[in-house]
């Protein structure tokens, strides 16, 4: 999907930037800026700024800056096309269909389905506060779940009828297909549509971003004939491999904490919560899997593995072991007492009754060998081979190789063995593996590993940034972004180009200021999102722009009327202290050369060189005392 540039930028001066980041940060005035702590590291010293003047932010602390759609981009963890969108719902502006863009319509569908769903959602909220809703309410009072709970989490209760969801979105304007794509209704042989779900206690799955996107329905009977639990089926918008049920509310908690907490089922996660462990997900009506461990990475390097304290909960912890090393993660594990889950335990002892056993949960590799001691899988020789056997083919599934030998020299440790003869064996495994994988075809780029992610053409061609802009470089992109009219001076009287600037941090900076300052109302704002540029470049940016927030040596104050003889002599100075510095490295050049020169004549010529320079330098230097609209010095001799 294309969004018009003109409604992105309605979207983005529409959207507040201290409105929509103090949703997220505690904000206090601080002279231009609000200051806060960063939602991005853990501080106890706010360095976390926002300019509202400007709609950037920086911290100062991490260095993450931008402007309001970067903070929903990097604090929702959502695409720059979501990130719009969220804005453009929260300031109520309509993004145009964009179905006649689409040939295929697929984002038209999605979108249809995705309203369907969030109408659906408040449909059975709405039927789990009335009379129809009173067996489901039953049945979340005998979990525990609280009133409050219940609306965080958009549990509601689906109507007995046949057809009553159907109806009521067929009501609201929504066409069949719309609900046959987001799973609400199921299509018989005849052609005749009825309701997925009927008479069930329903648990609302949103994506990261808190959307809807599907169903889990739970009966409210003991009808031996109806399934415990009715899924929404995959469709165009729900990917279950592909979902975290509750990540939407955990992921804060997760990046605070650094730890992400996984339990097997939803009402484990609704619990949790409740009772204050906030950091919990769970996989959605299926197993786990990599790309659900994918899509956490993204939060933390760190879980803790809490399933049921079963046969099929503990073998799910196996898995889970497998996988989350495979995924680059520190993985531990609790044990919960027989008989429980994390549900039951908590409602039954309360969260004190978990928390010590998340706080105190066991490495992966104690974790393992307690088990398969206990259940008589160390007995032998050829058990113990066997169990580290395996252990071993985990660990050469580790993306990150320096983990390797601390990995080993635990496993040595537990079983008593010298890790000389361990690393042969991960040596051989890892062979092993690196010769099969080898010996396949080419791999898709949905088969690339998540540790390995494949290159785009564009990463692998983007320039790489060198060494930060020198602070003559860094003034005169200030003041062509804040000053009014600075930029037509730059370019017009004294003739600067990208080529003008240093580093090429500077000169990547000035194109995008070029390119941004024809084609945008705001050139800051394009500059600050250009793909072109680094990170690191566009966090430059926004730094120098909360330096123009104090007041300049050269100018009084940010963004007023400044007087027209300043603004000369500001970019006068600018562009002369990259001039000197660049002919200072010509200098140093030159001498190096001469060091390790030995023709006479070739000396003389050096020397020359380095004389003229010298002289050229000087002359630069003394026209910082000169009438700021002199520049006679832009055309004086740089023979190098």
């Amino acid at each position: 999907m294309r969004i018009p540039q003109h409604i992105i930028e309605q979207v983005r001066q529409q959207s507040d930037i201290v409105d929509v980041i103090g949703e997220h940060v505690k904000l206090r005035k601080n002279n231009r800026n609000y200051v806060g702590l960063c939602p991005f590291h853990k501080e106890k010293t706010p360095s976390f700024n926002v300019n509202d003047e400007k709609g950037i932010f920086k911290c100062f602390g991490c260095g993450k800056a931008g402007n309001v759609i970067t903070f929903v981009e990097q604090h929702m963890h959502m695409g720059f096309v979501d990130a719009v969108r969220h804005l453009a719902q929260r300031a109520g502006i309509e993004i145009p269909d964009e179905q006649r863009d689409d040939p295929t319509g697929e984002f038209a569908r999605q979108d249809n389905a995705m309203r369907a769903l969030r109408e659906a959602a408040e449909f059975y909220q709405h039927i789990l506060e009335s009379s129809d809703g009173a067996p489901a309410r039953a049945f979340y009072a005998k979990r525990g779940f609280t009133e409050q709970t219940c609306k965080d989490f958009r549990l509601g209760a689906a109507p007995a009828a046949w057809d009553a969801t159907m109806q009521h979105l067929l009501a609201r304007g929504f066409a069949i297909e719309h609900l046959v794509d987001a799973g609400l209704v199921i299509t018989r042989e005849d052609g005749k549509t009825y309701d997925r779900f009927r008479g069930r206690a329903m648990f609302a799955i949103a994506d990261s971003s808190g959307r809807v996107v599907g169903f889990s329905a739970r009966t409210l009977t003991d009808d031996p004939g109806q399934p415990k639990y009715v899924n929404s089926p995959q469709s165009i918008v729900f990917e279950k491999s592909k979902l975290l049920y509750g990540l939407d509310r955990a992921k804060r908690a997760i990046q605070a904490e650094r730890t992400a907490v996984l339990v097997e089922g939803q009402a484990d996660v609704i619990t949790l919560h409740q009772a204050g462990i906030t950091n919990v997900v769970a996989s959605s009506g299926t197993a786990l899997t990599p790309e659900h461990l994918r899509i956490l990475k993204r939060f933390s390097d760190a879980i803790i593995l809490v399933f049921d304290s079963d046969e099929a909960g503990q073998k799910a912890i196996t898995r889970g072991i497998e996988l989350g090393l495979a995924a680059g993660f520190d993985v531990r594990c609790v044990v919960l007492p027989a008989g429980t889950d994390p549900d039951s335990l908590v409602r039954d002892k309360g969260a004190d009754a978990l928390r010590p056993l998340i706080a105190d949960a066991k490495t992966w590799l104690t974790y393992q060998i307690d088990r398969l001691r206990l259940t008589g899988q160390l007995d032998d020789a050829t058990q113990q081979a066997k169990a580290v056997r395996t252990m071993l083919e985990w660990i050469a599934s580790v993306p990150d190789a320096l983990r390797h030998p601390f990995l080993l020299r635990d496993v040595a440790e537990a079983f008593r063995l010298h890790e000389q003869v361990l690393s042969q064996e991960l040596q051989r495994i890892v062979g092993g593996t690196a010769q099969r994988t080898s010996s396949r075809p080419a791999a898709s780029r949905s088969e690339v590993p998540a540790a390995v992610p494949a290159a785009t053409p564009a990463a692998e061609h983007r320039p790489t940034y060198v060494a930060a802009l020198l602070p003559s470089e860094r003034e005169l992109i200030r003041v062509a972004l804040t000053v009014p009219d600075a930029l037509a001076i730059v370019l017009n009287e004294y003739h600067v180009t990208a080529a003008s600037f240093w580093s090429e941090g500077g000169r990547a900076v000035f194109r995008s200021i070029l390119v941004g300052s024809e084609e945008h109302a705001d050139a800051t704002q394009y500059v600050l999102h250009d793909p072109a540029l680094t990170a690191e470049q566009r966090r430059e940016v926004a730094d120098i722009m909360f330096a123009a927030s104090a007041p300049s040596t050269s100018w009084k104050q940010f963004d007023v009327e400044v007087p027209d003889y300043e603004v000369h002599r500001t970019i006068r100075d600018a562009i002369l202290g990259i001039e000197i510095h660049r002919v200072h490295q010509r200098i140093d050049g030159a001498t190096q050369t001469l060091e390790i020169t030995a023709d006479a004549d070739e000396r003389k010529r050096i020397m020359f060189r380095i004389s003229h320079m010298i002289q050229h330098r000087e002359r630069l230097r003394g026209a910082f005392t000169s009438d700021p609209r002199d520049l006679s010095w832009l055309h004086a001799d740089q023979t190098s």
